[in-house]
């Protein structure tokens, strides 16, 4: 048997069925009762990846002053190539994200010793900063979420720990429209494992007091957002941001603005 995933999208109003074999795989989901949809953060409600590119720039420029005084030679561009070279490594290999690893990984390759490991989480805590002044929400989020409330759907996330305790739960409590979600899981820390680890999914779902069978997951990254979430029962649904194919969502949207629309048809066709 052939199986493909279902990309929608909206047109006039309805929700329209892509027919381009775009994807690899669908399952027919039974028409079923939808409590809760569940939103990942990063690259799905923010436009991160300017933050994040912004956030490492920074991270060169200091380290590469700092370097200086300590009488190195290291430009900020050599620097940065090589942060970008390591964040792709942490993210998309190895799910570390505890950016004080990710410097001292840096330092170890350049061959430096003795950094002061208060002067390293400071790196972070800058990063941090500079990441979340500079990953505003995208246009389809806010709307999509008040109008999904508005629809009494219960409303949750679950995103994977920024490596620095606390840091995830500070940046989402900075999001405009943070107040319409009734539950958070930080995964990494409210459980054992990040993403795409089932636990949190599992926990979520308690949290918002539905079977997981009644909750649809949004996230933006196949290699983290599909597998805990259809773990547990819940239908998964990619939002395409960043050419992110691959994987084996049950559903592909092209923005959130198709989202409402979608939930309406699982409700009634599956």
């Amino acid at each position: 048997m052939t199986f493909r995933s279902i990309t929608v999208f909206e047109e006039n109003g309805l929700l329209t069925e892509d027919p381009r074999p775009t994807t690899r795989r669908a399952t027919a989901i039974p028409a079923r009762q939808i409590e809760a949809v569940v939103f990942d953060l990063d690259n799905t409600l923010l436009r991160s990846l300017i933050g994040a590119r912004l956030a490492l720039l920074t991270v060169a420029r200091l380290v590469s002053k700092q370097l200086e005084r300590n009488g190195y030679s290291i430009g900020y561009v050599r620097l940065f190539e090589h942060l970008r070279r390591i964040d792709h490594e942490m993210l998309g290999r190895k799910f570390r994200y505890n950016r004080d690893l990710w410097w001292k990984t840096l330092f170890k390759e350049l061959g430096l010793k003795r950094m002061d490991p208060k002067w390293i989480h400071n790196l972070t805590l800058q990063y941090w900063k500079v990441y979340a002044g500079n990953s505003p929400p995208f246009r389809d989020a806010e709307p999509t979420v008040r109008k999904l409330n508005r629809a009494g759907y219960k409303l949750g996330m679950v995103s994977d720990s920024d490596g620095t305790p606390g840091m995830k739960r500070k940046r989402i409590g900075q999001v405009p429209f943070h107040n319409l979600l009734e539950a958070i899981v930080v995964s990494g820390e409210d459980t054992p494992r990040v993403k795409p680890g089932h636990e949190s999914f599992s926990l979520i779902a308690k949290k918002l007091r539905s079977q997981p069978k009644s909750c649809i997951y949004v996230g933006d990254n196949p290699r983290t957002d599909i597998e805990g979430a259809k773990a547990v029962g819940m239908i998964s649904v990619i939002v395409h941001r960043r050419g992110n194919l691959g994987g084996d969502p049950d559903y592909r949207i092209p923005d959130l603005r198709a989202l409402p629309g979608l939930v309406r048809t699982i409700e009634i066709v599956g």
